[in-house]
């Protein structure tokens, strides 16, 4: 089965955004709490951590598990403000 036009596209656009040097999967999730807890804490992500940035942009699976982490990160910090 030939790949579809939408397909295509997105397969140029995921090759036009990447770099030389690129996290995998495994050092994505690795730094992935520390990264998160910059974005809740709204700081600026640190350079060392853009790299898990953007590998969140083209990975959907980690992006995924980002996602469920700031959720029960965010749960965890509402919990702690209303014990309080």
């Amino acid at each position: 089965m030939a790949p579809t036009l939408d397909q295509i596209k997105g397969l140029i656009r995921r090759l036009s955004i990447t770099r030389d040097h690129e996290l995998n999967c495994n050092e994505c999730l690795d730094k992935i709490a520390e990264f998160a807890e910059c974005e809740l804490a709204s700081k600026p992500i640190p350079e060392a951590l853009e790299a898990v940035q953007h590998h969140l942009r083209i990975c959907g699976e980690c992006d995924e598990e980002y996602a469920a982490l700031l959720k029960a990160l965010q749960i965890m910090k509402e919990d702690e403000s209303g014990a309080k």
